[in-house]
Order: C-alpha cells, then structure tokens, then sequence
C-alpha cells in the first residue's frame, strides 16, 4: 500500500482500544514503530495528505525536493545511523558528500565558517583583530569559571566572544526567530552549538536519493505491513476525557467525523493545540502573567527552477546580512550530485522566515518568488542564471522559538498535561523543542513504559 493512500475510517467495532500517535512525523512515526515492537495496537493520524511533516518530500518539474535543507551526519548517534541507513537504503540508496556552507555576511559571499582570508575580505585587518580577539578571550580559563549563562547571547559570548556573536549570531537570531539572543533561552545555545559540533572539519552528509521524504514513507509502509492504521487527511479535532484519562479521540476525514476509543496517545503537535483539545485542561499563561508565550515563526520556501551555471556549489547559504529578506538558499544539486548529474536545470529553495503577521507573510506568492530571485546574486548566484518557472509553500508554525523563560511556560503545560497518565509527547513541536531527525529516529524510547503498561 502506497504511504499516501489515505485510509477511510476510525471506528472499527469490537477491536481492543489501539494507541493513536497523533501526527505522522518523524517523531510520530517511530514512535509508532517503537510501540509496535512492544506488540501494541497503532492508529496514526495526520491532517495532511502525505507523511513526513517537515522532512516530507514535494513534487516538483518530474521530481522530488526537501523543504530546505534536512541535514542527517554520518556522525550522529550510531544506532540513528543504522536505522536512517537501512531505512533510505530501501527507499532508492543514500548519496554521501562532504558538507560545504557558505554565508552572506557584510555584503560579502563567504564560506562558513568564514577562513582568515574571508574575514580579512568582510570586516579588513583591525576588524579581523577584534574578532580574533574576542574569540581569544572567551576561551580564557576565568572566563570559563563564571556564572552559568541565562540566556542564548551570553551562552554565545561565553563560547565565541562578544565581537563574533554582535556580528554574526545577533543578526541571525534577529532574521530567524525574529528577536535578538538577548531575548532567547540559553538551551537556544546550546542547540544551535551543538549543530555546529565537528564542523571545524569534514563533516559527511547523508542524502536519500529520493529526497528526504523517502525514508519516511519507507518507514510508514513498513509500519502498514506489520498491522498499523495511518490515517492521512485525517485531523483531530477533540480529545475525550474519563476518570483522569483519555479516552477517546475524535478526527474529521473526507467523509465526517468520528470518534474512537484509546488506549493511550502519543502527540507530536504542539502543547496549545492539546490544552484546546482537552476539556478542562487549560490554557498556558498569558503573557500578561509575566511568561513569554509558546511562539513558533513560519517558513516561506520559494523553489526556483534554474537553466545555466549556478556559480557557487554550497549545500546552503545562509545570508547573515540583515540587508537581505531570504535567510538561506540551499542548492538541491549539492545535495544529490549523482541523481542530477548531467541534468540541465537545477533547483534551488530559498527560505524566508516570518512572524506570521509581517510584510513578508503579506506578500503574495508572486511578490515573494520575485524578491527570492531578485537576491541571488547576492548569495553568490551567477547573475547569467535564467529562472525558468517557480513555486511557494509555506508552512506555519514551523520553527519553534526557545524564548527567555519558555521554560516555566512549558512546567505549567507539563503539569496539566501530565495529569493524564495515558498522554505522552514527543518531537519537534510536541515537546517544543529542536528535535531532528535523529533525536526521532530515538524517540520511541522517550515515549515512556507507563503507556506500554497501560491496561488495554
């Protein structure tokens, strides 16, 4: 059965009441797996027409694109790896090649990290020594030994020196998550340093050849071999309660709603959307009650299909420069050399990052494809390139913001969510948090053995 096959209803009578993984994610769906293993009856469900959520692949010009850049490292955790491996083996093979980055920053095309000549060319010899400087003095033994850090700028500091963090990570934080890393949580530090471990040196890519929504949809068809219901096009809509339980989840499909009756479920959406659902359960604090909302910004991907020589072969760019509106480019034929050699055209997706209620997100897919293409050559793109034809999803709610005290935010949603022993949450939105997809292809086992003991 073909991983987008949408399947037509909840209810089935008389069966024992199954675990719904809410979301058919990464997170969701090896958790799925995860359950099925300890002999669990699955149904998952997800609004959407196809699996994969954020690392879905799209149909574009006779082939398949990543939304943006899905980084998975030869390095990473070793039993990650092996299933990542065995997984997008299946899905049509895996092509290897060494990470390279680039970065737009003071008007300038550069590597990343940026080598001692780019610097000289970005900031000249006194900002050079500042910036050598500065990092020099972070790495001071006293400088270590101080209190730990509150938020995401003096984590940044403490690492790389105020002189590199002002000019770099300042404006990247302000363009990404649209505030400053004064504003941020140090556990923001601490993801976005950890996705920077190794990459002083070689760092080896993983790609499937079939883009990165491949590994996905091998592992929801095997999911459907051993016996698990995935319900594509199929939204949640309520969540029934008994006894301090739930008991009950209710969908809509294509042909009404329905509602059927659980065991335990395991939720990849965000924590909001399950306190809505819940009766009784609450909302979070207002920010009227001195705690930062749950924010998540939105990604705006603007394919271009391009005709002639791109000029520069980065997986992604990552423009820095704040005079610049696209945050990063990522060159789809870097990514999987060998599925377009000889191609004549190549794809590249420019990313826009919003608040949702900016000029960006009101701009219409035309005004936003056209300031996409305008850019190029700012991100080192040949200005002999011809845009051949164009095409814009955004996807809401896409990144979330680890702002200053989202901690006691997400204790308060912990607390009236772990009131129901049978719910459990995971993944990238579920728990708020910057999981990728190997902490998914791990997160079964944070699922918990309280749901597996459950009684059916």
């Amino acid at each position: 059965m073909s991983a987008t096959v949408v399947e037509t209803r909840l209810g089935r009578g008389g069966e024992d009441r199954p675990v719904v993984v809410i979301g058919a994610g990464p997170a969701g769906l090896a958790a799925a797996e995860h359950l099925l293993d300890a002999g669990v009856r699955v149904v998952v469900l997800d609004g959407a027409p196809q699996v994969g959520g954020l690392s879905r692949s799209v149909q574009l010009w006779g082939e398949r694109y990543d939304l943006g850049p899905h980084s998975f490292y030869s390095s990473s955790h070793p039993e990650s790896v092996r299933r990542w491996l065995d997984l997008a083996g299946a899905a049509g093979g895996v092509e290897r090649t060494v990470a390279r980055r680039g970065a737009v920053w003071r008007g300038r095309a550069v590597a990343f990290p940026p080598g001692p000549r780019d610097v000289l060319r970005a900031v000249g010899p006194a900002g050079a020594l500042t910036l050598a400087a500065s990092r020099t003095a972070a790495r001071l033994p006293a400088r270590r030994a101080g209190a730990a850090p509150r938020t995401a700028h003096e984590a940044l500091v403490a690492r790389h020196g105020r002189a590199v963090v002002e000019e770099l990570f300042v404006p990247y934080c302000r363009k990404y998550l649209g505030v400053g890393p004064q504003q941020l949580s140090a556990a923001f530090a601490d993801k976005l340093l950890g996705t920077r471990a190794g990459f002083s040196g070689p760092v080896e890519l993983l790609t499937p050849a079939r883009g990165t929504g491949a590994v996905w949809e091998e592992l929801a068809r095997r999911l459907r071999e051993r016996g698990a219901r995935i319900l594509l096009g199929t939204a949640v809509t309520g969540l029934s309660t008994e006894d301090g339980r739930i008991s009950a989840v209710t969908a809509r499909d294509a042909d009404g709603e329905s509602t059927l009756p659980v065991r335990a479920v395991v939720s990849s959406v965000p924590p909001p959307l399950l306190l809505r659902w819940l009766p009784g359960a609450g909302t979070p604090p207002a920010p009227g009650a001195g705690l930062p909302p749950l924010r998540s910004r939105d990604t705006h991907l603007v394919h271009l299909l391009v005709e002639g020589e791109v000029g520069q072969d980065a997986h992604y760019v990552t423009a820095y420069d704040e005079s610049l509106r696209v945050g990063r480019l990522t060159n789809t034929r870097a990514w999987r050399p060998r599925r377009f050699a000889g191609a004549p055209r190549t794809v590249l997706c420019a990313e826009f990052w919003s608040s949702g209620d900016d000029d960006l997100a009101a701009r219409s897919d035309s005004e936003l494809a056209q300031l996409a293409v305008a850019e190029l050559p700012a991100l080192g793109v040949d200005r002999g390139v011809r845009v051949v034809d164009c095409d814009v999803l955004r996807l809401p709610r896409s990144v979330p913001v680890l702002s200053l005290g989202h901690e006691a935010v997400l204790a308060d949603v912990d607390e009236r969510l772990d009131a129901y022993p049978n719910l459990v949450r995971v993944g990238r939105h579920g728990r708020h948090d910057w999981d990728g997809q190997e902490d998914s292809l791990l997160t079964g086992r944070s699922i918990g053995a309280h749901v597996l003991q459950l009684p059916a």
